[in-house]
């Protein structure tokens, strides 16, 4: 019977429910204590016109709980907000009796056309400053904040939304004296989290977007835990993983890609042959013209990489930028034509010969979402339009003047263009689809071709597929849950302070929560490099079991963690550096991640792999340890966990 302003409550297993129809407050009761949505949080929307409305503004207000076949259910129902027009929506909240999850919902019921972003599920209440009180969000690679950091996060690049850089996962978590919650999202392709950082606590909520101009259904599911860290959530989601059939190990793609052995092991060599910045990119200098164009012949690029095979730095892969006609970024998405003053197919070719020949992979760089108004494709029926009729679109990029291509049209294009290099005799190891897993879906409102953000994220795994059929190795720039079946692997999956100038204060602890759950379903190479104030990212790539960067050269200055200045290393040690790595990325790659941890401080941690494989790293004295079912088979620096286990031989690096 519905009901006013009395508290309704609904009760399953060891959880309890209930919701304060005068607040809109949730509460859960549970054996390790409450969870509550902060007193200061009050639900709203927004409509189209930017008009904020809060759900308590409704004339109209029902609550009710009922029970279903699967568990019990609360159900709140708002309708007649004044001068907000037609609009009625419900959220749902309703325990499933089997799992335990506290499943919750938001259904439009009239008006979803009117609304533009609704701001809920909300804000856990998490005020007390104590380090055990400890956020998980899915920020790059992961990170830990615990309330009483000095540093907040500041400016996320996509605003939290999933699917992007600012959440590789699609759900976060928090941590409170050992008992925790995640809030998993179930439709991530037009929502996101919100920080709320005051007094050196953290509160994160969630805001929903509008598709096309109307909101959509959303649905989430709270997980709760008790005696739990960040690795207890991390292994829960990837077993919602595995039972929704998207858990594809590297061991099944390499059934289909059998490169991808090869390609376990290699050191990552980044490479640009012809670059050329149009005078109206944001990167245009005018004052060094010289800055603007530039052609390293491939034939260059081939006896470097024979040089370092003879070196000993073998196997590589060698991934190449500005391969095409029109140089790096320029163009797009008409890269099907071999840069002919570098050396045209016949150079490239010699290139892959030399890399084949120290048993290596060579990838292209190639792109299907900037869409360059220089390039002769350009057609704007084939670009992203919004529901106004405007073509979004800047001119950052060193081509210039862009719209952006709707995924629809990506994997024709993609067809397309590695047909005319097949007749050119080029047939790539791998092909690398730039920025695909770190920018946010695209949506078209072109009657066309019309496009939801969740359809832009099915379009572009299509791609990773396609190349897939044709044997070739998808790659892209970083890494996403969303892409983790069809991906290969990517550019770098880094942690958020890598990002930033060396030496820049960091938002929390950096902890590996997309590699705890799909280390063995992406390789994912990292840096390596030394930095100026004393930096070591080398121990990073082996605590991730990652691949090494032997040489990583940027596209653009002070961009993708790219800031000049790292120390200088010889060659031979920079070799035996990433040899270690390389060495040790063979042996997990196959491995699941399944445990991380600090020690003795935030500098020493651990990570453990299914297969035996343990890394310790102390970061302020760039240290490691590597063991094997307990015996060190190598170390660097200082035995960092000696005094904890079995010693064995101590090497340099893996025999």
């Amino acid at each position: 019977m519905a009901q006013k302003d009395a508290p309704l409550a609904i009760a399953a297993g060891k959880t309890a429910v209930s919701f304060e129809p005068a607040s809109d407050r949730l509460r859960v009761e549970r054996p390790g204590g409450e969870w509550a949505w902060d007193g200061a949080y009050k639900p709203f929307f927004l409509t189209a016109a930017g008009e904020r409305v809060p759900f308590g503004a409704a004339r109209e207000k029902t609550f009710f709980s009922r029970e279903t076949s699967l568990g019990p259910e609360l159900v709140c129902r708002y309708a007649d907000f004044p001068g907000a027009g037609e609009i009625s929506f419900e959220t749902r909240f309703w325990l499933e009796e089997i799992t335990g999850a506290l499943h919750l919902e938001w259904l439009p019921l009239a008006g979803a056309g009117r609304l533009s972003r609704v701001l809920w599920p909300g804000p856990m209440a998490f005020g007390e400053p104590r380090p055990d009180w400890q956020t998980v969000l899915p920020l790059r690679q992961g990170l830990l904040i615990p309330n009483g950091w000095e540093t907040p996060v500041g400016r996320l690049p996509f605003d939290g939304r999933f699917g992007t850089a600012d959440a590789y996962l699609p759900w976060f978590g928090q941590l409170r004296e050992g008992n925790g919650y995640l809030l998993l999202c179930d439709t991530p392709a037009d929502a996101g989290y919100t920080l709320d950082q005051r007094e050196k606590t953290t509160r994160v909520g969630v805001w929903l977007d509008a598709s096309l101009g109307a909101l959509t259904p959303r649905r989430f599911r709270y997980l709760f835990f008790e005696n739990c860290t960040y690795n207890e959530l991390c292994r829960a989601y990837r077993q919602i993983v595995r039972e929704e059939g998207r858990l594809v190990t590297l061991r099944e793609k390499a059934v289909r890609l059998p490169a991808i052995r090869t390609l376990a092991g290699c050191s990552f060599l980044h490479k640009s042959v012809k670059t050329h910045v149009d005078p109206e990119s944001r990167f245009f200098d005018p004052k060094n013209p010289g800055k603007n164009d530039h052609l390293t012949p491939f034939s260059a690029h081939a006896a470097h990489v024979r040089a370092l095979t003879a070196a000993g730095a073998g196997p590589l892969y060698v991934h190449v930028d500005g391969w095409a006609q029109a140089g790096y970024d320029n163009c797009h998405p008409d890269a099907d034509t071999v840069c002919r003053e570098a050396g045209g197919p016949e150079g490239l070719l010699e290139l892959m010969a030399a890399v084949h020949e120290g048993g290596g992979l060579l990838g292209l760089h190639d792109q299907y979402r900037d869409f360059y108004r220089h390039a002769p494709s350009y057609d704007p029926e084939l670009a992203c339009r919004n529901p106004d009729g405007t073509l979004p679109g800047h001119a950052m990029w060193a081509g210039g003047p862009q719209n952006y291509l709707c995924t629809t049209q990506a994997e024709r294009f993609l067809r397309r263009n590695l047909e005319r290099l097949a007749r050119q005799g080029v047939r790539p190891d791998c092909s690398y689809l730039d920025v695909f897993t770190c920018n946010e879906g695209d949506e078209c409102a072109n009657p066309r071709h019309r496009m939801t953000r969740a359809d832009s994220y099915r379009l572009r795994a299509g791609c990773f597929s396609y190349l897939a059929s044709k044997g070739i190795l998808p790659s892209s720039e970083e890494v996403n849950d969303w892409a983790a079946p069809s991906q290969v692997f990517c550019h770098y999956a880094p942690y958020e302070f890598m990002m930033n100038p060396p030496g820049t204060p960091e938002p929390g602890l950096p902890v590996p929560l997309f590699n705890l759950v799909y280390h063995d379903c992406v390789i994912q190479p990292w840096m390596t490099e030394k930095t100026p104030d004393g930096g070591d990212y080398l121990p990073y790539a082996l605590l991730n079991g990652g691949a090494p960067y032997l040489e990583r050269d940027p596209a653009y200055p002070n961009i993708d963690g790219a800031f000049g200045g790292e120390e200088e290393l010889a060659l031979a040690e920079k070799i035996r550096r990433c040899r270690t790595a390389a060495q040790l990325q063979r042996r997990t790659v196959f491995a699941e991640l399944i445990r991380h941890e600090f020690a003795d401080g935030a500098a020493v941690q651990r990570t453990v792999f299914a297969n035996g494989y343990e890394v310790w790293i102390d970061t302020a004295r760039s240290a490691w340890e590597i063991l094997r079912h307990g015996v060190r088979v190598s170390v660097h620096g200082y035995p960092v966990g000696s005094d904890r286990r079995e010693a064995g031989e101590a090497i340099e690096s893996l025999s």
